[in-house]
């Protein structure tokens, strides 16, 4: 089946930006639902991200993105209701 060119879009837009597995930049965001040391939930409006490791924490953070930082073991994408 052939992606539209609006799925790619969205999933050029979704794809965070890893540096090994201790920082994740990503861009888009709507809000944080989940926020402690061992999960970050992001929500892009229709979709969203986890990451799940130790220690981890927001950098950076503005209308544009933010920036997860920590030991990120792995990052778990949905979609929203």
């Amino acid at each position: 089946m052939k992606k539209s060119e609006r799925e790619d879009t969205l999933e050029y837009v979704l794809s965070p930006r890893l540096t090994g597995n201790t920082r994740c930049e990503i861009e888009g965001i709507k809000g944080i639902p989940v926020y402690n040391g061992n999960i970050i939930k992001i929500d892009f409006g229709k979709y969203c991200v986890s990451f799940f490791g130790d220690g981890l924490y927001i950098r950076a953070f503005s209308s544009e993105g933010a920036t997860v930082e920590g030991t990120i073991v792995s990052m778990e994408f949905c979609e929203n209701g």
